[in-house]
């Protein structure tokens, strides 16, 4: 019993001083920076993209947008809520939009303002 303690203790702890290393380990995904710049809680990320589906029930829209630099985030497709659920209505899947969002929560953003691309 005492020689499966003498093995079996220092696995066990090399396990756990080894763990935070491996975990830290994991690649990054690419072209996902997702981390914000400082300060971007309640300022307006200017953006452009295409209509892909509008849902006027729950006041939102999906869209693919354009690389967003003020969030460092790249081009991508994604649901986003919208502040004004009137404006949905003249939304339609394939249009090109200029759109404005903002942090409403930490790591939510709502669509303040869209309007057909000039």
């Amino acid at each position: 019993m005492k020689k499966l303690h003498f093995i079996l203790v220092p696995a066990a702890l090399a396990a756990l001083i080894t763990m935070p290393a491996v975990a830290a380990d994991k690649p990054n995904m690419a072209g996902m920076k997702m981390d914000a710049p400082p300060a971007t809680a309640g300022k307006a990320h200017k953006a452009k993209g295409i209509v892909n589906s509008v849902d006027i029930k729950e006041a939102k829209v999906n869209l693919s947008h354009e690389a967003i630099p003020s969030l460092n985030w790249p081009r991508m497709t994604m649901s986003f809520k919208v502040s004004d659920k009137q404006g949905l209505a003249m939304l339609k899947p394939g249009q090109h939009v200029d759109f404005e969002l903002s942090e409403s929560n930490k790591g939510q953003y709502v669509i303040t303002k869209i309007t057909p691309a000039k």
